[in-house]
Parts: C-alpha cells; structure tokens; sequence
C-alpha cells in the first residue's frame, strides 16, 4: 500500500490531471452528480459570513469513505500581489492539481480551499500565515478571516449534507509552509472545530499553546499570551487535546521566516531568536521539546535529507495520519523518516 501512494503521489507531483470545474451560481438548487471528480466554486456570500470565494473538489468515490470529514487547506499563493486573479488561480490549482488534491481523493474526502488575498499594499498583512497583523485587521472584507474560513466550512458542510454527503462536524486541516503554519495557529484558536491536523514547513517553530515558558511570555503569534487581547477567543485547552496534530520540517529546511518583516515583527523575532534558538535545526530541536515539555499531544517528523517541500513520501504519512486518525482517539503512526527516536514527539 505504501509503494502505490508514493507511486501516486510522484505522478501528481510531475503533473497529474485537473478535475473538471463548475461555478456554484445558487448552492440552494445546485445538484451534485458525482459521474466523475468535480471541483466546484462558490462566490463570497457575505450574509453567510465570508467575503471570499472557496474552492470545493469532491472526488466521485467520496461515498466509499469509511470516515467522512471536510479536508480544509488553507491557499498559499507564495506572494504578494493587489490582483486578485493572481490568488484565484493559485487557489484552483491547489484545489484540482496538487499534492493535497490527491491526499483527498486517496481518503475519499471533499476539499475545501478559501481564497483568501494576500495583498500587496498592505504587505505586512500576512494573511496565509494567520499572523498577528492579520488578526488584528478591523475593516471588511479581511477582517478575522479565521472566522470566514469557519463560515466557509458551515457553508461547504450545509452543501454537501443537502447533496446526501454526510461529513462530519468537524474537519481534517492540511498545509505546508505559510498554509501551514495558517493550519497550525488556526487549530489553537478554533480547536472544537478540527479533529486532526497536519502542518508542515513551519519555520522550525510551531506557536506555543501557552502563555510563558519558563518565565519568559509569549505573545501571538510565537505563543498566546496576547490571545485573548487581539480575538477575544480565551483558549480551549480541553478541545485542543482533543486534536490529534501531525507537524513536520525537512531536515535541510531553511526557509527562515524570522527573518522577514511581514511573518515575525523584530521584537517576535528577537524573541524567537533568545528563546528557541536561531538555527533552523536546534530551533525545531528546541519546539520539539517545549511541545513535549507542555504535554502536547503532537507527533512532530523530521524528514532527514529534505528541504523545503513536499515530497511523496510525506503525502503519503499525511494520508496515514489522517486515515489512523478518523476516530476519536489520538493515534501516531510510523512514518517514513527513520527511527521514531529521530522521527516522534509526544
């Protein structure tokens, strides 16, 4: 079983096929007929709570699921730009033709893909990461979008529950990199909406679900002392240890986020710096620990020799994660990165 998602997801990585498209012009009278896999696309419905429009694949064999969740993948567009095509087309493509693509038609699961923009002008505003600066937004059509990405999920959940696709409340969360890390602050703010997710390429430094360590505090988006303060959302630690969490770095990752002004401000990453460490691989060294330290229930992989991406083999463990993870318990797997000394947290 192991060599074929590796095969399959080698294939979608050199090109595999697009799903056909269908723009969603009324949910209300629209009728799924799933003949074949079938990307949808909704418009931004502000009445229902998001000021975006979202992507919507749903494979033609996701009536075969044993397990029926919504998979959400936060949109990564890679930059910046005021042209929202630029982040429309980006989002499709994540929807119809990616790695994450093929994760949901492995599992049989609908994915849903928000287009979120990550503007230009106002460049410090990194909204694919969910950072501070993006909270704190208070203007339309930006503001909270972590909330939108919820509307957007009861939005997607009606739908499909109207189509005879039962999924479940709760939903599966992928990502990598800047979608990661999205994925990653996103199950600390919402956790009784997610029941596992999988977040990769996080710059060597997951946020902390905690308010100090050792002393020193820990702001948003390093960790969530100042939580309360930019959301009004007092954390849930009870729904949080209730995720099951997958997060993993390249062991040649150097994607170094703190060095970039619109991902850390200069405070938060001095502080990252002090704190943690700053070296990419004494740093995740570091978070692994501090996650172990605070009793999280996170399996945190290191994939020796890779860098910053994706390769098959991680579609693969991410498939197995979710797939071990579809009930109620919190369950690791053995993933393909050496020994679970080098490779497990908990």
């Amino acid at each position: 079983m192991a060599t074929t998602l590796l095969t399959l997801f080698a294939v979608l990585v050199a090109q595999g096929p697009e799903s056909p498209f269908v723009s969603v012009e009324d949910p209300d009278t629209f009728l799924l007929a799933l003949t074949e896999d079938v990307t949808l696309r909704f418009e931004a419905d502000c009445e229902a709570g998001f000021h975006f429009p979202y992507y919507l694949s749903v494979p033609r064999s996701v009536e075969e699921s044993d397990a029926l969740f919504l998979l959400v993948e936060p949109n990564n567009t890679g930059s910046v730009s005021d042209d929202f095509e630029v982040h429309d087309r980006s989002a499709r493509k994540l929807a119809s033709q990616s790695y994450v693509r093929q994760i949901a038609a492995e599992l049989s699961l609908p994915l849903l893909v928000p287009v979120f923009p990550r503007p230009e002008m106002n460049w410090k505003n990194y909204t694919h990461a969910l950072d501070e600066d993006t909270l704190r937004i208070d203007s339309d059509p930006l503001k909270r979008i972590d909330l939108q990405l919820l509307a957007m999920i009861a939005h997607a959940q009606e739908f499909l529950w109207g189509n005879g696709i039962e999924v479940e409340e709760k939903v599966f969360l992928d990502g990598f990199s800047a979608s990661g890390t999205f994925c990653n602050r996103f199950a600390i703010l919402h956790p009784q909406a997610v029941r596992a997710v999988a977040s990769g390429g996080v710059n060597s430094i997951p946020t902390f679900p905690t308010e100090q360590w050792r002393g020193t505090k820990l702001p948003y988006p390093v960790g969530i002392e100042d939580l309360k303060e930019i959301t009004g959302i007092e954390f849930d630690e009870e729904a949080y240890r209730k995720v099951s969490q997958f997060i993993y770095m390249g062991g040649d990752d150097r994607n170094d986020t703190t060095l970039f002004r619109d991902a850390f401000t200069v405070e938060h990453a001095e502080l990252i710096h002090e704190t943690i460490g700053k070296e990419m691989p004494k740093r995740w060294e570091m978070s692994r620990s501090i996650y172990a330290e605070l009793r999280i229930p996170a399996q945190m992989v290191t994939y020796h020799g890779v860098g910053h991406t994706v390769r098959p083999e991680m579609g693969a463990d991410i498939v197995a994660f979710f797939r071990a993870n579809s009930g109620e318990e919190i369950v690791a797997i053995e993933p393909h990165a050496g020994s679970p000394e080098q490779a497990k947290s908990h």
